[in-house]
């Protein structure tokens, strides 16, 4: 029986999903969800519908904070400043990220990923005190559909649709993922200059944000072996390929081909060593929301037969 492998049309994985790539040694089934990755994110916390499967590394950190049997590979498809999507209703007396202590917040949900990056990078940054901000959920459960611990000190509720409710007032600002929604009516960019304010993190921190990761069924890694170095082997050429034919007219999560080249934050590479640093502070970042209950350390991330 194959061996099944959730991979998109979109980005390097690309090259996985249409056949140009294989990985080599072993029978590995390229695959994607009909109703999309949303779809097979609960079944990775219960029975994955996939051997290994593309999910955002906050619900990988979750998942191994429940005791989930899954381990990571050090493969990054998807990474991205989360600056880009933050908005704001233009009558909410909000000129920087100071001011949205004391606002309702929206974020898609609590443990999600870009949220979370963006949170930690506006308190790192710009001081802003996250336990003074009421928070609005979208999905409770980011995509999960399993509960996860809320820390008491942040205010969090439930909310509704959340670009109507930024455009009517009920939120002060939202942040959304990739560039978030075209912008119009009473909604405007957190950031007059998004792309700075990223830049600005990144020459802060050194990180380029790593947004969803490689993950696979621990039993799965366990009876093949040297499976997970292959895998990594077969998304390190894809990636090549990709960057090998993409232009700058083009994008990633959101962000301009051109400008990542033009700043060498493009290509990006996978591996553990090259992403230490952007690990270790999600870890914190996750931490700290009480996303999760303890801080690993980044090799208890990661299969130890591929690095």
């Amino acid at each position: 029986m194959a061996i099944t492998l959730m991979a998109d049309h979109e980005y390097a994985a690309e090259y996985l999903a249409n056949g140009t790539v294989k990985v080599q040694g072993f029978d590995v089934e390229a695959a994607w969800p009909e109703g999309g990755a949303g779809a097979a994110y609960p079944s990775f916390f219960t029975e994955p519908a996939y051997d290994m499967m593309v999910v955002p590394i906050t619900n990988y950190l979750i998942a191994r904070d429940i005791g989930r049997p899954v381990m990571g590979l050090p493969v990054f498809p998807d990474v991205s400043f989360a600056h880009v999507g933050a908005q704001v209703n233009v009558n909410a007396g909000i000129s920087g990220p100071k001011d949205l202590e004391g606002k309702r917040v929206g974020v898609r949900g609590w443990g999600f990923n870009p949220g979370t990056w963006v949170r930690g990078a506006l308190a790192d940054v710009y001081g802003l005190d996250l336990t003074k901000v009421h928070w609005v959920e979208a999905e409770p459960n980011s995509l999960m559909r399993v509960d996860y611990p809320r820390d008491p000190r942040f205010s969090i509720s439930k909310g509704g649709d959340q670009v109507a409710e930024l455009e009517s007032g009920e939120l002060d600002a939202v942040l959304f993922d990739r560039s978030g929604p075209p912008l119009g009516g009473n909604r405007a960019r957190l950031f007059a200059d998004p792309l700075d304010a990223a830049l600005t993190y990144h020459r802060q921190s050194g990180i380029f944000p790593v947004n969803i990761m490689l993950v696979a069924k621990q039993d799965v890694l366990d009876a093949n072996p040297g499976l997970a170095q292959a895998v990594v082997d077969a998304c390190d050429e894809a990636r090549r390929l990709y960057y090998d034919n993409v232009s700058d007219d083009d994008e990633h999560m959101g962000l301009p081909i051109g400008w990542l080249r033009e700043h060498s934050l493009f290509p990006h590479e996978n591996g553990l060593e090259s992403n230490r640093r952007a690990i270790e502070t999600i870890v914190r970042y996750a931490a700290d929301l009480g996303i999760i209950s303890r801080r690993f350390a980044p090799e208890e991330l990661f299969f130890d037969g591929a690095r």
